[in-house]
Formats: structure tokens, sequence, C-alpha cells
């Protein structure tokens, strides 16, 4: 398993992932709450890529 730190801007948000303008996707855990994030800001997710290649949030952060 790898990882790695994307930035980008939040295109859509659902319960359990968010999606990144530039068709990033990242899945959510469920301590993590998509509803913090107004749709249009700038963020920064750090994340693990899951056996089947999906992305999981570690982290995530507003950039200021």
């Amino acid at each position: 398993m790898g990882g790695g730190v994307v930035v980008g801007i939040l295109r859509e948000r659902h319960p359990e992932r968010l999606v990144l303008r530039d068709g990033t996707v990242v899945f959510l855990t469920a301590k993590q709450a998509a509803c913090e994030f107004a749709i249009g800001s700038s963020l920064t997710v750090s994340y693990t890529i899951k056996k089947d290649g999906t992305k999981l949030a570690d982290g995530i952060w507003p950039c200021a």
C-alpha cells in the first residue's frame, strides 16, 4: 500500500467520499464528515491507497 497528498478544489461531497475538480475521488472513514467542507473550497487531503486502488483519506485540511 502506498499513499500521498493531493491538493484540489471540492466539486462534490457525499457521506462516504469527496470528489475534487480534477475527478480525484477520496473515500472517507467513519470518523470523517464531508459536510464540514463547502463546495468550491480548496482542500489538502492525505490518503492511503488500498489494495483495490481506492484512496482512503487519512487527513483533510482546508487550504488558506
